[in-house]
Formats: C-alpha cells, structure tokens, sequence
C-alpha cells in the first residue's frame, strides 16, 4: 500500500516536470510604439518564437524587421520585413520561426500610428 503515494507522487512530479519544461514564455516587445526603435530579445534555451505584430492606432506607415541571431555567434539573419500599411483585412500578423539565441526586432521609417509586438517563445 505505501507503493501507490510513492508511485502516485513521482507520476505528479514527471508531469509537473514536464509542465514546467513545455511551457511558453510570453514578452512584450512593444505595446504602442510611434518612434522608431529596435529591441534585442534574448531567445536562448528556447526552440521557437512566434512574434505577433499588431496596429494598436491609426495607419503605421514604418517597416517592422525581424533579424534572427543563429547560435555560434554567426550574423543576424533578416527573417522578415513587413509594414502594416500594406495588411489587407487585418491588423496583426503573426511570424513563426527558430529561437535562436536572440532576436532583433527593429520598426524603422514610421512616422504614423503605433505598433505592438509580442514574442512567444517555446
């Protein structure tokens, strides 16, 4: 009988283990952001990140570029390059790609509206 709470508690522990390992980290990079600006997100230890840039006012007319910085200290990757003004129908988008050891996300030329950016990492 003393088996079952023994084995009962490890059983709990693996999947609070695996809970604590799966789960996602969520970081604002900006949340109405009008001038231009960059952010470096350290990403390491982490497999994906999906940033979600999003139209919080009016009609952003900058450029939001996301640089990936791949392990081993090689160069910035540009990954994607996007301006809002030109989103048909939506006002955010989503980008899904590796970790890395960092990301850069950079909003550059903007002189209307603001923009936000979230970055899930996992």
């Amino acid at each position: 009988m003393k088996r079952i709470p023994t084995l009962l508690l490890i059983l709990l522990a693996v999947i609070a283990f695996s809970w604590a390992v799966s789960a996602d980290e969520v970081k604002t990079i900006w949340t109405a952001q009008a001038a231009n600006t960059s952010k470096l997100l350290s990403t390491a230890g982490y497999g994906e990140a999906q940033v979600t840039v999003a139209v919080m006012s009016g009609s952003p007319d900058g450029t939001v570029t996301i640089y990936y910085q791949p392990p081993n200290g090689l160069p910035l990757v540009s990954v994607i390059s996007t301006t809002p003004s030109t989103w048909a129908g939506t006002t955010a988008k989503t980008f899904r790609g590796p970790a890395g050891t960092a990301l850069l996300v950079v909003l550059s030329g903007n002189t209307t509206g603001t923009v936000g950016a979230v970055a899930v990492l996992k």
